[in-house]
C-alpha cells in the first residue's frame, strides 16, 4: 500500500465514524505513512493504516504524534515517548 492510499483509507474510516471531516483530519497522518513507506514495506503501510483505522473505529482519534509512535513501534524504532 502506498501512503496516499493509506491516507484515503483513513479518510473513509473517519468519515464513517465521526463528523470531523476525514480529508482534513487524515492529512495529519501522511508523514507517519510516508516514513513507514520509506523505511518499511507496503505491507507495513497497510498495517499502520489498520492500526490507526481501528483506533478511529473504536472512537479514538490518535493525533499525528501518536500515529508517529505507532509507526515507530511498527518499524521497531525506539521512541522517546514524543518528548
Amino acid at each position: 500500500m502506498r501512503p496516499s492510499e493509506a491516507v484515503r483509507q483513513i479518510e473513509h474510516v473517519i468519515d464513517a465514524n465521526t463528523t470531523d471531516g476525514g480529508r482534513r483530519c487524515a492529512a495529519g497522518y501522511r508523514p507517519a505513512f510516508e516514513r513507514v513507506h520509506a523505511a518499511g514495506t507496503g505491507a507495513d503501510v497497510a498495517d499502520l493504516a489498520a492500526l490507526v483505522g481501528a483506533d478511529v473505529s473504536d472512537g479514538g482519534r490518535p493525533n499525528p504524534a501518536e500515529a508517529g509512535r505507532m509507526a515507530d513501534e511498527l518499524l521497531g524504532v525506539a521512541t522517546d515517548g514524543g518528548e
